[in-house]
């Protein structure tokens, strides 16, 4: 959970282990949820989640933090463009 200075909860996040590591290999964490409330969006508190969530790995001796973004998340893909993230995999599909 997170708060801003008036002890209001702005948002949440969800980091745990990398699904894409084998067992006792685990230098790297997965961001499996992020969320800014709404009242609280474009205030800066997703960047602030995500350096906090980013500290908390990197104290647990993590070396890397992923997670998956929608597609049409333009919000979210320009934060993580921002915070240095960078295109790992990509996946796409096609209606018929």
């Amino acid at each position: 959970m997170a708060e801003n200075r008036s002890g209001e909860t702005v948002g949440n996040a969800w980091v745990g282990p990398d699904p894409g590591q084998a067992s006792g290999s685990e230098s790297s964490a997965w961001l499996y949820d992020i969320n800014v409330f709404k009242p609280f969006r474009r205030l800066g508190y997703g960047s602030a989640i995500l350096t906090a969530a980013e500290a908390l790995i990197s104290s647990e001796g993590k070396t890397a933090l992923g997670l998956n973004v929608v597609g049409d998340n333009e919000a979210a893909i320009a934060l993580y463009h921002r915070k240095g993230y960078e295109v790992a995999s990509m996946s796409m599909r096609k209606s018929t």
